[in-house]
């Protein structure tokens, strides 16, 4: 059951003055939903000195970033249905102050198991930012205006990749990887100080008790046409998240590339990501976003064949290879996660939730998969991307047939 939330109700900005304007929203949405690429891009650079440091394998450092995404993935399965229950904002109050103390445990981690398990509560404090950007923008955008505010917010966060890897090995050229928590742990307090500002936007409560509106997850995944897409629109996560659980190591071990070279291919790869917001806006004028989304899997298959026929010969191939399978996912996410969000009349928190969550907890089992001590990541990578691009390419057939497909689609 639900409940209108008369006092504390969110409309667009003309029709509630006082709530944030509707670009500070969509730089909000993009700011909390930026909680868990800045938590893994900042320090990417430091991974190969970090197994050195923490005296520990490979295997161990990039479980400190696996790990994250796996638990930002589950929490927000609870911190989802509870906005519902409770409103977004008090989700927010709750997980940012989290992240905030995880951080400052992690900055201050003796071993690497210490680290871990601090990165295990960042990300439940993370999980509520992922679980509830989306449900915010529901809540405040109609239809056609939310596809173009999730491409913007899209443009916004997808810089984060640009920028943070430079920034983190700048911290570590004057400090070490210890500082880059440092830098965490302050916008984890700037992400608060925003979130006090912000009013409550969820415009109907659940009167369920708490328990019975976890539950609701599994009344948004009974329905046929929210899982069938959320399992096409997730497999994409696989081979992108691979590439970043692996890729210093590809560039500065098997292209022998410093940590600085690193971070400026790593920021070109990321800016393909950046372009495919404002790109998939200048498409809609011309297409509808179904076969939008039909050329973002083949974009991505190519991605994966060129990777495995030049992808070897140097880093600027490999990099020119990835960063199409990086534009093309940017292109298809826009309104794959509208398309999604069209499946559901209510319950938007758990919608939300799952959208975000199952994107990345299938992405982690990716870079678990690539963190295996293969002989050549690189090809691992191109294999994975063509096939499944294609599975995907292939069950998208199948299920656009068979969901709700609103009249601007």
């Amino acid at each position: 059951m639900i409940e209108k939330n008369k006092s504390e109700t969110t409309q667009l900005t003309q029709d509630n003055p006082k709530q944030l304007s509707g670009f500070m929203i969509m730089v909000f949405v993009a700011l909390i939903a930026s909680f868990p690429p800045l938590s893994t891009d900042l320090y990417l650079p430091a991974l190969p000195t970090m197994s050195e440091q923490l005296n520990c394998s490979v295997w161990w450092v990039n479980l400190s970033i696996s790990i994250f995404f796996i638990f930002v993935s589950t929490s927000s399965f609870i911190w989802g249905p509870l906005s519902d229950k409770y409103g977004r904002k008090r989700m927010l109050l709750i997980g940012v102050p989290l992240f905030i103390i995880s951080s400052i445990f992690c900055m201050f981690s003796q071993d690497v198991y210490q680290l871990v398990i601090a990165r295990i509560f960042q990300a439940i404090g993370a999980g509520a930012s992922m679980a509830v950007n989306l449900a915010i923008v529901k809540d405040v955008f109609p239809g056609k205006k939310r596809e173009s505010t999730l491409a913007m917010a899209a443009v916004l966060n997808g810089m984060i990749p640009v920028i943070a890897p430079s920034i983190g090995s700048l911290i570590i050229r004057f400090s070490s990887w210890r500082g880059i928590f440092g830098l965490l742990t302050i916008i984890g307090i700037l992400v608060f100080i925003f979130t006090l500002f912000l009013k409550e936007t969820n415009g109907e409560y659940s009167t369920d008790s708490t328990f019975k509106t976890t539950l609701r997850l599994f009344v948004v995944l009974k329905n046929p046409h929210f899982y069938r897409l959320l399992i096409v629109f997730s497999i994409v996560s696989i081979p992108l998240l691979a590439f970043i659980g692996v890729s210093s190591f590809i560039f500065v071990q098997h292209f022998g590339l410093s940590a600085e070279a690193y971070s400026i291919y790593f920021g070109s790869i990321a800016a393909f990501y950046i372009i495919g917001g404002p790109l998939y806006l200048f498409l809609r004028r011309y297409f509808r976003p179904l076969p939008i989304i039909t050329a973002s899997y083949l974009g991505s298959i190519l991605s994966g064949i060129l990777i495995l026929t030049l992808g070897e010969k140097s880093p600027m191939l490999f990099a020119i290879s990835v960063a199409l399978g990086y534009l093309c996912v940017s292109v298809g996410r826009p309104p794959s996660n509208s398309l999604l969000l069209e499946q559901q009349d209510k319950d938007t928190g758990s919608a939300s939730s799952l959208i975000q969550a199952v994107f990345v907890l299938t992405g982690a089992f990716g870079m678990m998969f690539i963190s295996i001590d293969w002989s050549n990541r690189i090809m691992v990578i191109g294999i994975m991307n063509v096939l499944l691009s294609l599975f995907g390419f292939i069950l998208w057939q199948y299920t656009k047939t068979r969901c709700r497909i609103p009249k601007h689609f």
